[in-house]
C-alpha cells in the first residue's frame, strides 16, 4: 500500500509565509502542437510526436465506477482486470505477452471512463493494440473465480485503510445515488455474485465509438494513427443510453456545480462516523470543487497549493498498477469527476487533531475572507504550476493529459492554457472561488475500535 504524508500541513498554511517576487513564468506553448480527428464512429484520435523509443497509448473507453449498479460494484475493475488476463495471438495473456517483450499494459479506474495504457517500441506496438482492442470485446471470463477471489481481497484491504474509508463517506454523500458512491475495488457481497454475464453487460460498453479517446505520444507518425484507425473502426457509431462520453461529463447526483451561488458562511453538511484498527483518529472534510473542465478549475488549485496538497488527482485511482493508500495527510483534489471534489485529510499522529481541524477551518476562513495579499497568491500560484508541470512528466502522464485536453472544449490545446490560466489566477478570483465552494462541509471520521469491534 502507499503511504502519503506530503505537503507542508494545515499549521504551515495558517502562517502564511510569503514569498515576494514576479509573477511565475509560464513557456508558451508548453506541450508540441497536437494532432486531432474524430472518426465516422465518433471516436476521438489525438497524437503528439515527441521523439524517443517508445510509443504511448491512453485508451479511454466510456464505461467507470458511476456506471455500476448497486447489485454489481466491483464489475467495472474485475472486468479491466479480466480484459488484460485474455489470451492473444500465442496463447499468453496481454499482460503476459506485453511484458515478454518489455512492454507495458495497465488499467486505470475512473469515474465515468476506465483508461487502458499500452506503452511498447513500434515493432510490438501494432500487434499487442490488436490483442487489446480484441480482448476489450470478449474479456477472459473463464478466469472469473480468479479475478473475482483476488478483488475481494483487494476489497477487504481497502476497507481497513482509514484513508480509503474516510474517502469513501464523503464519496458516499457527494456521489449518492451513482455507483461512484461505491468502493473502487466492490463490495464483497456483490463481489460474490458477480456472473460472466454481469461482466460481458459491462464490457458492451467498452466499444462504444462516442466517448472513446485515443491518445498517442512518443514515437508516433502517420502509421501509427493509420493502425489505430484500422484496430478501431469495428466499435460502435453510438453510445449506450446509461453511458456517456467523456466529452460532456455527465451530471452527477451531489452539491457543488460551478454554477452554484457565492455563500457568505460555511455551512456544516453531513458527519459520518466509522472505527477501524487504528491507534488515533483521522478526519477527512470535504467540499464541492469544480472539475478540470470549469472556469473555476484554475483557481482552485491555487487553493489546493496553499492549503498543501497531499498527493496529485491519481492518489486514490485503483488500477492493475496502484493500490489505494492507507495514509495520506493534506489536500486531495478529485477533478477528473462530475462534480469534482477537494478533501483535506487530517490524522491522529497530528499532536491534536481537533486542533487540526481548528487550523484547517481558520484557513478556509482566510481564504474566503478578506482578499490575499498578492504574495500568498503568488506563493500559490507558483505551486500550482510547478505541480502541474511534474505531474506531467512521463511518457504516461503525457499521454493522460492529451487525453484529458482533448475531451475540454478547448481541444488538445487545454494542455497549453491551463497553466497559463494557472498564472493568471488573482487574489480576487481565489476569494470569489473560495465562497463559491469552501461552503458546504462534509465530515468523514475513523475513530479507534472499541474493544468489543475488535
Amino acid at each position: 500500500m502507499r503511504h502519503r504524508r506530503l505537503g507542508p500541513g494545515i499549521a504551515g498554511v495558517v502562517a502564511w509565509i510569503a514569498l515576494v517576487g514576479a509573477g511565475p513564468t509560464v513557456p508558451s506553448p508548453s506541450f508540441p502542437a497536437p494532432a486531432l480527428e474524430r472518426t465516422s464512429k465518433g471516436i476521438v484520435i489525438v497524437s503528439q510526436s515527441t521523439g524517443g523509443q517508445l510509443i504511448a497509448a491512453d485508451i479511454v473507453v466510456p464505461a467507470g465506477l458511476a456506471q455500476q449498479s448497486p447489485g454489481n460494484a466491483g464489475v467495472a475493475g474485475v472486468t479491466a482486470a479480466l480484459v488484460l488476463r485474455t489470451k492473444v495471438d500465442g496463447g499468453a495473456s496481454l499482460a503476459d505477452a506485453a511484458a515478454r517483450v518489455g512492454a507495458t499494459v495497465s488499467y486505470t479506474l475512473d469515474q465515468n471512463d476506465t483508461r487502458f495504457y499500452l506503452e511498447a517500441q513500434p515493432g510490438q506496438f501494432g500487434t499487442l493494440l490488436h490483442g487489446l482492442v480484441d480482448a476489450l470485446s470478449a474479456p477472459a471470463t473463464t478466469e472469473l473465480s480468479t479475478v473475482r477471489a483476488a478483488a475481494i481481497a483487494a476489497a477487504q484491504a481497502d476497507a481497513a485503510s482509514p484513508a480509503v474509508a474516510a474517502l469513501g463517506m464523503l464519496r458516499q454523500i457527494a456521489y449518492d445515488g451513482t455507483g461512484y458512491a461505491y468502493p473502487d475495488s466492490g463490495r464483497q457481497l456483490s463481489l460474490n455474485k458477480l456472473s460472466a454475464a454481469d461482466v460481458a453487460a459491462f464490457a458492451s460498453s467498452y466499444r462504444q465509438g462516442q466517448g472513446t479517446i485515443v491518445a498517442l505520444e512518443g514515437a508516433v507518425d502517420e502509421s501509427v494513427v493509420a493502425k489505430v484507425r484500422t484496430e478501431f473502426a469495428n466499435f460502435a457509431s453510438a453510445s449506450s443510453a446509461s453511458n456517456s462520453s467523456p466529452l460532456q461529463p455527465p451530471s452527477t447526483r451531489g452539491a457543488g456545480s460551478h454554477g452554484s451561488p457565492i455563500q457568505n458562511s460555511v455551512a456544516r453538511g453531513n458527519e459520518v462516523v466509522t472505527h477501524r484498527a487504528v491507534s488515533a483518529p483521522w478526519v477527512a472534510v470535504g467540499y464541492p470543487a469544480p472539475n478540470m473542465y470549469g472556469a473555476d478549475f484554475p483557481a482552485m488549485l491555487v487553493i489546493e497549493a496553499l492549503l498543501g496538497r497531499g498527493g496529485d488527482v491519481h492518489s486514490f485511482a485503483l488500477g492493475s498498477d496502484s493500490s489505494l493508500p492507507d495514509e495520506f495527510v493534506g489536500a486531495y483534489y478529485q477533478y477528473e469527476a462530475q462534480p469534482g471534489m477537494l478533501a483535506i485529510f487530517l490524522n491522529g499522529s497530528d499532536a491534536n487533531v481537533d486542533a487540526s481541524v481548528r487550523d484547517l477551518q481558520s484557513a478556509v476562513n482566510r481564504l474566503r475572507g478578506a482578499v490575499l495579499p498578492d504574495a500568498i497568491v503568488d506563493h500559490g500560484r507558483r505551486l500550482a504550476i510547478g505541480q502541474y508541470f511534474t505531474g506531467v512528466s512521463t511518457l504516461g502522464d503525457a499521454a493522460w493529459m492529451l487525453g484529458r485536453s482533448a475531451a475540454s472544449t478547448d481541444g488538445p490545446n487545454f494542455e497549453n492554457l491551463l497553466p497559463l490560466r494557472i498564472a493568471q489566477v488573482s487574489s480576487a478570483d481565489v476569494r470569489r472561488v473560495a465562497q463559491r465552494y469552501l461552503t458546504g462541509e462534509s465530515i468523514g471520521i475513523v475513530l479507534p475500535q472499541t474493544p468489543t469491534q475488535r
